[in-house]
C-alpha cells in the first residue's frame, strides 16, 4: 500500500481533524503490521468528531487472543456477517487513505510487483478495533482493509482489489451509528467501489518494493514504472 499524502493533505481531502496522525508524512510502502493513517467518526460528548488516527494494519479485537489471526483484509461477501467482523462492521468503521496499492504477478523469474493507482488520492472502507494495553493502560487501534472480487486493473495481476468508497458514500460509512441494514450497506459499497474501478490503471515496478525487511518506505522510485 502506498499513502503519499501529508497529514494536511489528508485533513484537507476528507475534512477531518488530526488525531494521533498528527505528523504523518506519508510513504510510499506499507505493510502488514505497520503503522497507517485511518480515518474514522466517533462521538465525543454528544458531538461527532473525525479524525485522521494511527493504526496497525491487521486487526486484533479486544476479544481476540494474543496468539489469534490478525487478519489484513476481510471479503466484502461475508464481512457483514463473519464472527470476526460482524461487530466492527455494525459500529467500528473507517476509511483508509492510499495513493495506490501493489499487486504480485507469478513469473517464472519469480515475484513481479504491480502499482495499481488512479489519478488522485483513494478512501478504501475498512473496519478498525481499539484495545487497551493492560501493562500501560495505552489505547491502540488497528484495522483490516474490505477487498472484492477484482473490478480494476489489478484484474489482469490478481483477483482481487481494495473496496474504494466515493465521497459521496463517506458520511453513512463513517457514522458512528450501528448499520441496521447490513446487506443495503453492502451493495451500497460494491456498487462504489465500483465505480472507482473505472479509474484505475496499474503499471510494472521495481521488485525492490518485494522485501518489506529491507525496502526503504520513503523511496519514492517503489512506484516509478520499469520497462
Amino acid at each position: 500500500m502506498h499513502v503519499a499524502d501529508t497529514i494536511d493533505d489528508l485533513m484537507g481531502f476528507f475534512d477531518a481533524e488530526p488525531g494521533t496522525a498528527y505528523d504523518w508524512a506519508g510513504v510510499f510502502s506499507v505493510a502488514p503490521s505497520d503503522p497507517a493513517p485511518v480515518v474514522r467518526e466517533r462521538l465525543v460528548e454528544d458531538e461527532v468528531h473525525r479524525e485522521v488516527d494511527y493504526a496497525r494494519w491487521g486487526l486484533r479485537p479486544a476479544w481476540a487472543k494474543d496468539s489469534g489471526p490478525r487478519p489484513i483484509n476481510a471479503r466484502l461477501e461475508t464481512v457483514a456477517s463473519s464472527g470476526m467482523f460482524r461487530s466492527a462492521f455494525s459500529s467500528q468503521r473507517c476509511l483508509v487513505p492510499m495513493t495506490g496499492y501493489y499487486e504480485w504477478e507469478t513469473t517464472p523469474s519469480g515475484k513481479q510487483p504491480h502499482y495499481i493507482h488512479a489519478d488522485g488520492p483513494l478512501a478504501a472502507a475498512g473496519l478498525y478495533a481499539a484495545r487497551k494495553d493492560e501493562a500501560t493502560g495505552e489505547w491502540t487501534l488497528t484495522y483490516t482493509v474490505i477487498t472484492r472480487e477484482a473490478r480494476d486493473a489489478s484484474g489482469e495481476v490478481h483477483d482481487r482489489m481494495p473496496v474504494f468508497v466515493q465521497p459521496d458514500l463517506w458520511g453513512d460509512w463513517l457514522s458512528p451509528a450501528k448499520i441496521d441494514d447490513r446487506e443495503t450497506m453492502t451493495a451500497r459499497l460494491a456498487d462504489s467501489s465500483a465505480e472507482v474501478a473505472k479509474t484505475m490503471r496499474a503499471h510494472r515496478v521495481d521488485r525492490k518494493v518485494n522485501s518489506t525487511q529491507k525496502v526503504d518506505p520513503a523511496d519514492p522510485t517503489l512506484v516509478l514504472p520499469i520497462a
